[in-house]
């Protein structure tokens, strides 16, 4: 991590930025807890970050490196200092299970940076429903590991592509129940995929034998209302809320 900015005056003058398979989201220091604000595009961060008088930025990206540089190329010349955060293989008490952390996506890695200061429990996992269901589970700071299954949209599309006589439209399920046309089959089938994910992490949990704490995020993590999931912890952006951790304990 770079040097401590003796310029930055308040926490509003820092902005987090997440940037997605999809979409990219950004708010300031102080609105991390608060769903941030999600725009299409590199360039239509440019004016409300100079409007608002930005001088550090964190940032993270699951997307090529050129998602970054455009970034850059808003800032530059325009005393906005950037931070890039990356995966690293220990940070806020948690140890990372890779062998080669540059190989996890820092979304996940900020999920457990997020959901460790969310939870005084010493077993937890957190869950980010979007494009990619990513599962990580954390156990007296240590990462035991985790998985990566299609989300909701990705797998619906999928099953779809790949089959002749399987359709389906964009509805997406209040509740699970039967269907009785291939679209809502399609549908629910999906839903019914996606939130056993939620039950298969239970279930790994209570094999632990320990008192635990589940934390969703994620655009999707509506998908998970259902009575199973009652006592979750519900993040606004767990990318966004582990990237603030990031900018709090460099400016303290």
């Amino acid at each position: 991590m770079a040097e401590r900015l003796v310029y930055v005056v308040n926490d509003e003058e820092i902005f987090l930025v997440d940037i997605g398979n999809t979409r990219i989201k950004y708010c300031a220091l102080p609105d991390a807890d608060n769903e941030p604000i999600a725009v299409g595009t590199i360039e239509a961060l440019y004016e409300p970050l100079t409007r608002a008088g930005c001088k550090l930025i964190y940032v993270a990206s699951v997307r090529e490196e050129a998602a970054v540089d455009a970034l850059r190329q808003i800032v530059e010349g325009k005393n906005i200092r950037l931070e890039v955060v990356n995966t690293e293989k220990s940070a806020f008490g948690i140890t990372n299970s890779y062998e080669n952390p540059a190989t996890m996506g820092v979304d996940r890695w900020l999920a457990m940076i997020a959901g460790a200061g969310m939870t005084k429990k010493k077993a937890f996992c957190v869950i980010d429903v979007g494009t990619a269901i990513t599962t990580d589970f954390v156990f007296n700071g240590q990462h035991l590991g985790g998985w990566i299954t299609p989300g909701f949209h990705s797998m619906r599309n999928g099953l779809i592509n790949s089959t002749k006589r399987v359709f389906g439209d964009e509805s997406v399920p209040d509740k699970l129940q039967p269907g009785i046309s291939t679209q809502m089959c399609v549908a629910n089938g999906c839903l019914a995929a996606v939130q056993g994910v939620f039950l298969s992490a239970i279930a790994y949990l209570n094999s632990k034998q320990t008192d635990f704490d589940v934390i969703l995020g994620g655009g999707d993590k509506k998908l998970f209302a259902f009575p199973e999931s009652g006592g979750s912890i519900l993040a606004a952006n767990l990318v966004v809320q582990g990237l603030a951790r990031y900018a709090k304990r460099e400016i303290s």
